[in-house]
């Protein structure tokens, strides 16, 4: 973000000065601020230069990073004041016993906390470059990208005077969103940018068009998880086959370890006892020597060959349809891991697909049973067990079904059976309270729950199990600590 975005995402934001801070918490170097009396909610991240309102609500890590620790202290405490440094990329959030400075100058971004008893802590090690806090020249919020967007619109490089002028026209416009989809991602804007074509979404607010972006970004932080997850599951299946050519090299000696067995027992009589080695004629006149076991009679030598030729020739049986599966499994993972890394919005649909093994559900007439089911004030509550069963839970759905999933995050889906009836909110908030156990939410005090009829739900052509996207959803928050 630019300084004049800054600024008009302050203008935003402004409505949270004088509530009182909920909780903060981190996910990777993405700080949440939720707030209360009024609500809402702010995000920052110095990394991605974002600053903004924000309704995302993603999973909140196990234990929180030292920085999230130390906005802790500040619960309860009222938002004083919301300040820019000019129309420079510095932020200021006031509190009352301390400041929180976020400073995007620096190319990676800083973090610095100014408690009123003297302490200065910077989670990045940063040094703090002082800024005057107050107006100044629009200009000066006006950085390369948007100096793009009024040379777009002028045809050349602006002078002074225009870019004076065409800073001051833009900074007094009330902000709305507009989304761009670029080939570096989606762009959000507070007016309209021709340079980067006609937006594909607009929104009543910037803040709005911003929080597309930064799901964008938390999806692919997801992504990246799964995807790590999918290159050592292939690795590992790769190893596999790797072992099983080499089990294979070895199993197709078997005949010679029964030809061998065989001509020692031809030749029992004229084998010492105990021996190293004998020399023998072969089965077809010629002289042959024996490798022979000393701890062993000639009698039990020809026996433990039988065995060991017999236990090859079964493991040289199956390897075939070990290899097989191998290749499938190892097939529908790059899939998998090609189509994730196209459409990483889909990653938080994507619970364990890495670890099963590509199945073809059964349908039609004597389907087994899918999913665990639970009745819920006379409704039946169906939840998947794996990303296979997710699909046909989805196939087998009635269209005014009803389909709930935790969040942004991975997790089972489950389907409220209608049969054309309306689902009071009791049974909805018990189907959301399955959904949020039955993800990687679980124990989360509060958990966003998705839901919608079936038929808003869709399956993107080619991708992997349990994946969907919806065109329609609602959400509810529940509480992730209710067991099944």
């Amino acid at each position: 973000m630019e300084g004049i975005e800054i600024r008009k995402a302050l203008e935003e934001a402004k409505r949270l000065v004088g509530a009182r801070l909920a909780k903060a918490f981190q996910v990777g170097d993405t700080l949440f601020l939720r707030f209360y009396a009024p609500p809402g909610a702010l995000v920052f991240d110095p990394k991605l230069k974002i600053f903004h309102l924000t309704e995302l609500r993603p999973p909140v890590p196990p234990s929180p990073p030292p920085l999230a620790q130390l906005l802790r202290t500040l619960s309860g405490q009222k938002l004083l004041g919301l300040d820019q440094a000019g129309w420079d990329r510095v932020v200021r959030l006031r509190f009352p016993a301390a400041d929180l400075v976020v400073d995007f100058r620096p190319r990676a971004g800083e973090v610095f906390f100014f408690g009123r008893d003297g302490r200065t802590l910077s989670p990045y090690g940063g040094t703090y470059e002082p800024a005057e806090f107050g107006e100044g020249d629009p200009r000066g919020g006006v950085g390369p990208q948007l100096r793009k967007a009024i040379q777009a619109s002028l045809g050349r490089k602006p002078t002074e005077e225009e870019l004076a002028a065409w800073a001051q026209e833009v900074a007094a416009r009330p902000p709305q969103g507009y989304l761009y989809f670029t080939p570096q991602g989606p762009v959000a804007s507070f007016f309209p940018r021709p340079d980067l074509g006609p937006p594909q979404a607009a929104f009543p607010a910037f803040w709005q068009g911003l929080d597309r972006v930064l799901q964008t970004e938390l999806d692919r932080a997801w992504s990246g998880e799964h995807v790590h997850r999918l290159k050592q599951a292939i690795q590992r299946r790769k190893r596999a086959l790797e072992a099983l050519n080499a089990g294979e090299r070895e199993a197709q000696a078997w005949g010679e370890l029964k030809n061998l067995a065989d001509l020692i027992m031809a030749r029992l009589k004229e084998i010492p006892s105990r021996a190293k080695e004998a020399f023998v004629d072969g089965f077809d006149g010629q002289p042959v020597k024996i490798e022979l076991d000393p701890m062993k009679t000639p009698l039990a030598y020809a026996q433990e060959l039988y065995r060991k030729a017999s236990k090859l020739r079964r493991r040289l049986e199956h390897i075939p349809q070990r290899r097989n599966r191998l290749l499938a499994e190892l097939t529908e993972l790059e899939r998998q891991l090609q189509h994730l890394e196209e459409r990483p919005e889909l990653a938080p649909y994507l619970q364990g697909a890495w670890e099963q093994e590509p199945q073809a559900p059964r349908t039609g007439i004597g389907q087994r049973p899918c999913g665990r089911e639970w009745i819920v004030e006379g409704f039946r509550v169906v939840v998947g067990r794996s990303a296979q069963e997710n699909d046909v839970l989805l196939r087998r759905a009635g269209r005014d079904d009803l389909w709930l999933h935790a969040r942004d995050v991975p997790g089972a889906h489950v389907i409220i059976r209608r049969g054309g009836r309306p689902v009071p909110e009791e049974v909805l908030r018990r189907a959301g309270e399955l959904a949020a156990w039955f993800s990687r939410a679980r124990g989360e005090l509060k958990v966003p729950v998705s839901y919608t009829e079936v038929r808003y739900v869709k399956k993107p052509r080619g991708a992997p199990p349990g994946t969907v996207t919806l065109v329609h959803e609602h959400v509810i928050v529940v509480s992730g600590k209710e067991e099944p």
